[in-house]
């Protein structure tokens, strides 16, 4: 079976966009799926797009499998495909798992929001929680470097008395921020890649909130990750990151197995998807 897609990157973040409205996959186990064409194709996950009763609909699938509810730098990579292919205005909706997200571009630039700050905490001096439409554990320290980051980040998000405390059992990305004299320097290790990734979207929100509280400085916040830099503002309660978008190409994914949906979901932990509720 050959399975279409865009290649595209959100600041370092890549992506696989399937169009369902070109490549129909409703039958399909999109589980399964997406673990073959991320590693198939060595990208953080898969973006399905389509239209929901009339509304352009994102949902995304981690290197893993596992479904999530939200992705910042994936819904700025599908806000441009939806622009570029089927939406004549520059700003518009998309409906996500974390529910209708606001959406704008300007040409290559394309700035989201995500919402408003949800479950705010202080674990400690240390430790910080946000969710952004997916739970981040922030950790304020100094210049870190990737092994020590993948390490203590792989230790931190499987930790059950920290994901239970914050409500989130089924795991936390971890974000690892120090204070540069322009922006903040992020480090992401995130759950569904289990790694350090290029960037995140939600991810560097999560953190430019946690670093406007705790070494008070103003938005608009930059924000800078391996894969470059994003713009977090914050109004009226509401997070939005804006930043680059890129296309790499065109792929074609071949699937030996053909992935049929089963009758019963593979187990993940359970997320709260909007759409569940339509």
């Amino acid at each position: 079976m050959r399975i279409k897609a865009i290649k595209m990157d959100g600041c370092g973040n890549s992506f696989l966009v399937v169009d369902e409205m070109k490549t129909p996959l409703a039958e399909m186990d999109k589980v399964h799926l997406s673990k073959a064409m991320a590693i198939q194709h060595d990208t953080d996950g898969i973006l399905y797009v389509n239209f929901l009763q009339g509304m352009p609909t994102m949902r995304i699938f981690d290197r893993d499998g596992t479904e999530e509810t939200m992705c910042g730098n994936g819904l700025r990579c599908a806000t441009r495909y939806f622009r570029d292919n089927y939406i004549p205005n520059d700003c518009f909706t998309i409906m996500t798992g974390d529910g209708i997200k606001h959406v704008r571009t300007n040409n290559h630039t394309v700035e989201v929001n995500l919402g408003k700050v949800r479950e705010y905490q202080q674990i400690n001096e240390q430790l910080h929680f946000v969710f952004t439409g997916v739970p981040h554990v922030v950790v304020i320290g100094y210049c870190i470097d990737i092994d020590t980051a993948r390490n203590l980040g792989r230790s931190l998000r499987t930790e059950k008395s920290l994901c239970e405390f914050v409500g989130h059992p089924e795991g936390v990305n971890v974000n690892f921020i120090w204070l540069e004299e322009d922006s903040i320097s992020i480090r992401t290790y995130e759950v569904g890649v289990e790694n350090i990734t290029q960037s995140c979207g939600t991810g560097s929100a999560a953190s430019a909130f946690v670093a406007s509280r705790v070494f008070e400085t103003a938005f608009p916040i930059n924000t800078r990750s391996l894969g470059g830099n994003l713009e977090i503002t914050y109004d009226d309660e509401y997070l939005s990151i804006s930043g680059l978008t890129r296309y790499q190409g065109r792929i074609t994914g071949f699937i030996n197995t053909p992935f049929t949906k089963p009758v019963s979901p593979a187990y993940y932990w359970p997320r709260e998807y909007a759409w569940d509720s339509l």
